[in-house]
């Protein structure tokens, strides 16, 4: 988030920050979730802000780390039991609890690793549907730095919409006139990205047909600019209200994809803006749509090369 701060001339909105974090502490049933790499910036803090964030990251620490620690251990007896039993004879529990525990333990040691040591690795800036991230947003004060869950749920809409439509991650650059319409010319944001990973069928990606008697398998691909520079993505977002629920979250907008990311199986990319048309879109208010969806059109075009993304 540093390098986005200097790059970007925004300032940090800790106070959003601040009442994320809390709430992971106090209303786990919340969701609140970040990438590893959020955690990490702030154990280093730069003002009294920061320095509160920290206090909600170490009081998750303290719930969290022995909590893992007594998973890890239930899974692993979970696992030695079921080597026993399959000693004797082979059943499909056994089998099963063996595969779920192993699974279980290697994901709770990552968590556990994560979090005691908050070394860095390639996996931690990750932004999944359903967690949050951080976004560029302007208004009469400058551009901020502020958090919201990736995954939009427009004002007025019952919660229930997040189960029954899982993809309003992405809005697609079509919709935008039609779903999208209350927040699209008004509540803009930016989502600055170093690439983007897809799930694809692997014989889209290989290029070929099904042969016979073979099922479909499904796989991720990564993609970054070969040029390395940062992918500036233009968002739509909302506030969503209910008593005493309070919601900010946002969809990123997709198109139809170039001509290397459609070869490796997919079917639609984010929108990559130049940094005038990016800064033009943080402020939208005095465009019309018509003129708002030509500046999605005034993209940077690197070429998007791809590999199988690491487990």
């Amino acid at each position: 988030m540093a390098a986005c701060l200097r790059e970007y001339d925004a300032v940090l909105d800790t106070a959003m920050f601040e009442r994320l974090f809390w709430e992971r502490v106090n209303n786990p049933r919340a969701g609140v979730r970040f990438p590893l790499a959020i955690d990490r910036y702030f154990l280093q803090p730069r003002n009294d802000g920061e320095q509160r964030v920290k206090a909600a990251i170490d009081a998750y620490r303290a719930i969290k780390i022995p909590e893992w620690e007594q998973e890890i251990f239930k899974q692993r007896k979970r696992h030695a039991d079921a080597q026993r039993a399959l000693a004797t004879k082979h059943t499909k529990k056994a089998e099963s609890d063996l595969r779920i525990a192993s699974r279980k333990v290697e994901q709770l040691k990552g968590w556990l690793d994560g979090m005691k040591t908050m070394e860095g690795k390639g996996g931690d800036v990750l932004v999944h549907p359903m967690n949050y991230a951080p976004v560029l947003v302007q208004n009469e004060r400058g551009r901020r730095l502020t958090a919201m869950r990736y995954h939009c749920r427009l004002a007025g809409k019952p919660a229930s919409i997040d189960r029954q439509l899982p993809s309003l991650y992405n809005a697609r650059k079509t919709s935008l006139e039609d779903w999208w319409a209350p927040v699209f010319g008004s509540k803009h944001a930016l989502f600055v990205i170093t690439g983007f990973r897809e799930n694809v069928k692997r014989h889209h990606m290989e290029c070929r047909d099904l042969q016979p008697g073979e099922e479909s398998e499904n796989v991720v691909l990564q993609f970054r600019p070969r040029d390395g520079c940062d992918m500036l993505v233009p968002c739509v977002w909302d506030h969503w209200q209910q008593s005493q629920e309070s919601l900010q979250s946002f969809a990123l907008i997709t198109d139809e994809p170039p001509e290397e990311v459609a070869a490796a199986g997919h079917d639609r990319c984010p929108v990559n803006l130049t940094r005038s048309a990016a800064w033009a879109w943080l402020t939208p208010h005095h465009s019309n749509r018509s003129a708002l969806l030509e500046l999605l059109e005034q993209r940077q075009r690197p070429y998007y090369e791809n590999v199988l993304a690491a487990a």
